[in-house]
């Protein structure tokens, strides 16, 4: 029999901390024989998915230090640490460091206490119960240790509502207190209200310690947000004719990924960042048998048509089209029949595209992003790890591309944009940079060379926390939220893209929305609407335009900023057709130094087929 227990088993968000194992044996230890330990990825990550802790064994009071001691006895141990992928150990390990304490001279007796110490080091950023991998001479303690860390104080509040709801519908409003690391705080609020924007109270005497969720409805249509705590929530439209406008981030990594965290994914996206659907992309390379069935059970698990729904997929990158791509499917038993298991040493399964590019259209999709990438030294790596189009046909596989994710934005090379590779991440803990490659590898260049691609935006998050102001979201316009529902949106790019916020779109070009295509003869009027509803001042909203086989880049058509400043806008203009060309709408709200932005789906209109 083996024991083990933490001895502080509480820990607080990113905060210093020593971290103590007593580990009792039912058996005498002598020499060689083993303790080997693994801490979940979210302790041995150092501010974000790039850098693992370098631990050690050596300086007492250098950072990161581990040992292994029976201070009851003058028996002694040999400390290894070697890098392995706790769920998948045949695949890539960046975080997962095996501690390896062999017993060296010495006996321990039964009883006798072993004590595991991991000091001066910090607590993991996310909110969330881990256990610690233990075993001794390969058995496993009766429960694995516990590790808890508990979210700090309130920093800011999140208020969340639906898009659109119908006259008297009922809705919930999600009120969220964050702490700085984004989990739902532990500060407590015995005493609060929830008020509309026009002034109407809905709650008061409201507790709260982390989230709470109130009902809500709206009998006269118009547009309104709520108030609470001083945050104002996106706006919500009352209107028995409004489509439904759903939102998700299904780019999400957890800690099934090698370089990923996060226990409770699917939780997060849900009930503190309020989407309507979000989908894992685990790195396929660092899944395994084992990995994929954590990944379906726990996206079937979280699936409950109309309320919540989970997209499978993963991350899989198929060489042949060159940059990083997701792969998503229908349904989960497309997902089952078709997963890439990594064998150790082996080249890329024959499943990762080989197969995927057999499949129908309509049951699978291949989602690429940071498409401009470069996370190394441009001199040395080419193109880098930018998309290059045309590299491989991809059959109609590619009906989207992410536009904007935490690295930054995909929509044209523009290094010195604020949202670009090479500043986004460097406001995140880990203050990390990227390069923005030159070149045809952005969503402009791939509309003007001909490409009818749809936008979306998504977190690209390796915390498990999808769904983050700045991470970046999808909304779908679609009939019903379900599996099929979302993913048929997608497929007929009924989408829009945001760095995070709920900004409410509509947009249309002569009765087409959002990617749709249409034909018009030369000379004949377009009429062309756009309507905003952010979630701050907004700064910019644009219409761009390219004309095909005449227009040498995108052009604005209208570019305005609201005065007097307002979160809300409705613009129209009229154009007259000349030649094939295409729309799209881009906006840009406070605050300024890291601007919440959108991009909407294009529109097409191509000249009447010949007779």
């Amino acid at each position: 029999m083996i024991r083990a227990q933490c001895r502080q088993e509480e820990f607080r968000a990113g905060e210093p901390c020593c971290v103590e194992i007593n580990l009792v044996v039912d058996r005498d230890l002598t020499a060689g024989d083993c303790v080997e330990f693994q801490f979940p990825n979210s302790w041995l990550l150092e501010k974000g998915p790039s850098h693992p802790r370098v631990l050690q064994s050596a300086d007492p009071a250098g950072k990161h230090h581990v040992a292994v001691a029976a201070p009851e006895t003058p028996a002694s141990f040999d400390l290894t640490i070697s890098k392995r992928n706790l769920f998948y150990p045949a695949g890539p390990a960046r975080h997962g460091r095996l501690v390896t304490a062999k017993v060296h001279a010495g006996r321990i007796p039964a009883g006798s206490p072993i004590l595991i110490r991991y000091a001066n080091t910090c607590a993991p950023y996310v909110a969330e119960t881990e256990a610690l991998w233990l075993r001794v001479n390969g058995q496993a303690p009766e429960a694995a240790p516990r590790l808890i860390t508990r979210a700090g104080e309130h920093v800011r509040w999140r208020v969340i509502v639906p898009s659109c709801c119908r006259p008297g519908e009922s809705f919930e409003v999600l009120v969220v207190s964050l702490d700085r690391f984004d989990n739902a705080s532990s500060s407590v609020f015995p005493d609060e209200k929830l008020v509309r924007s026009d002034g109407a109270p809905v709650a008061d005497k409201l507790r709260l310690v982390g989230s709470l969720r109130v009902p809500a409805s709206i009998q006269e249509p118009g547009v309104y947000r709520f108030r609470f705590g001083g945050a104002v929530s996106n706006a919500v439209m009352v209107d028995a004719r409004a489509r439904k406008v759903y939102w998700g981030d299904i780019h999400i990594h957890s800690k099934l990924s090698h370089d990923g965290q996060g226990a409770e994914p699917y939780g997060y996206a849900r009930e503190i960042s309020g989407l309507d659907f979000a989908g894992l992309a685990d790195h396929f390379q660092a899944l395994g048998p084992v990995g994929y069935r954590v990944l379906s059970e726990s996206a079937e698990k979280a699936n409950v048509p109309g309320v919540f729904v989970t997209i499978p997929g993963d991350e899989r990158n198929p060489g042949e089209l060159t940059g990083h791509h997701n792969v998503y499917f229908r349904d989960m038993p497309m997902l089952e029949r078709n997963q890439a298991i990594q064998q150790p040493g082996a080249a890329l399964p024959a499943n990762s595209f080989t197969r995927l590019h057999e499949l129908d259209p309509a049951e699978v999709m291949l989602v690429p992003h940071h498409t401009g990438i470069s996370f190394y030294d441009l001199l040395k790596q080419g193109i880098g790890n930018a998309v290059d189009w045309d590299a491989c046909d991809d059959r109609g596989l590619r009906p989207v591309m992410e536009i904007y994710s935490h690295h930054g934005q995909s929509e044209c090379y523009a290094p010195q944009h604020l949202l670009a590779y090479e500043y986004n991440r460097m406001r995140n803990p880990e203050r990390r940079t990227n390069t923005s490659v030159p070149g045809p590898y952005y969503a402009q260049d791939y509309w003007m060379a001909g490409k009818r691609i749809g936008v979306i935006g998504s977190s690209d998050e390796h915390s498990g926390q999808g769904g983050r102001s700045h991470g970046g979201v999808a909304a779908v316009f679609a009939g019903e939220l379900t599996r099929s529902g979302v993913f048929d949106a997608l497929r007929s790019k009924r989408c829009y893209a945001t760095t995070g916020e709920r900004i409410l779109l509509e947009f249309s070009v002569d009765g087409l929305e959002m990617g749709m295509s249409g034909q018009r003869a030369p000379g004949d009027r377009l009429e062309i609407t756009l309507r905003v509803w952010g979630t701050d001042m907004l700064l910019r909203v644009e219409i761009l335009r390219h004309r095909f086989g005449v227009d040498q880049g995108f052009l604005p058509v209208l570019s305005t900023a609201p005065h007097p400043e307002s979160c809300d806008i409705v613009l129209s203009l009229t154009e007259v057709m000349q030649a094939p060309c295409m729309y799209y709408a881009r906006i840009v709200q406070q605050p300024l130094a890291w601007p919440g932005m959108a991009w909407t789906s294009p529109v097409w209109i191509d000249l009447p087929d010949p007779a």
